[in-house]
């Protein structure tokens, strides 16, 4: 088995992190926003302007709901095995002034599985970060993200699309013939068949 090195989203991958956010901003702001209609910008969808909601957001992240996000109990059993015997690291659209706040809680409840931290920012390239840290594969809720990677040079098959989201059905020509997985076991099963190849 080859040792290979994994970069990991974070949010809708480590941590249900929008499902906190819906229900969050909905019974703060008397909104009614859906799950299938969380990724989508507007005013007709969150009630005000794209600057106001990302206020909100932020606001949102210091509470102490959203500190208690927890993985779940599959994903702890399978990313402590999978960093027994692989580099994982975590690959973020998170803001770098979030790290601290980040860190505390995947270590939390993952201590000592992830060998780096990497926030990009929503306008940053994990693509760019793949390349650096020399992954071998990426598992990302965001088909942006992927497609970023591959045009960094990743190989399709270290391309996972993590989840069964509304936001990443579309799949471009592209990546056609990309692994879906909708849970953690998959993603155990996917890297497991790409480290004995």
């Amino acid at each position: 088995m080859q040792r290979l090195v994994i970069a990991i989203d974070c949010d809708d991958v480590l941590m249900a992190t929008t499902p906190y956010f819906v229900k969050a901003y909905n019974a703060k702001y008397g909104t009614n926003v859906s799950i299938e209609t969380s990724h989508i910008d507007g005013e007709e969808v969150w009630g005000v302007d794209r600057n106001t909601v990302f206020q909100r957001f932020d606001d949102l992240t210091k509470t102490e709901e959203y500190f208690n996000i927890s993985p779940t109990s599959e994903e702890v059993s399978v990313l402590t095995e999978l960093a027994g015997q692989h580099s994982l690291h975590v690959v973020t659209a998170r803001k770098p002034e979030e790290l601290e706040l980040t860190q505390t809680i995947i270590n939390r409840d993952l201590p000592d599985v992830f060998a780096s931290f990497d926030f990009v920012g929503w306008k940053g390239s994990k693509g760019a970060v793949c390349e650096r840290i020399q992954a071998d594969v990426l598992v990302d809720d965001s088909v942006h993200n992927l497609v970023d990677a591959a045009e960094h040079g990743m190989p399709l098959e270290g391309l996972l699309l993590f989840g069964d989201y509304s936001w990443n059905q579309d799949i471009p020509e592209s990546l056609a013939g990309i692994k879906r997985c909708a849970t953690w076991n998959e993603v155990r099963t996917a890297i497991n068949a790409i480290a004995n190849t």
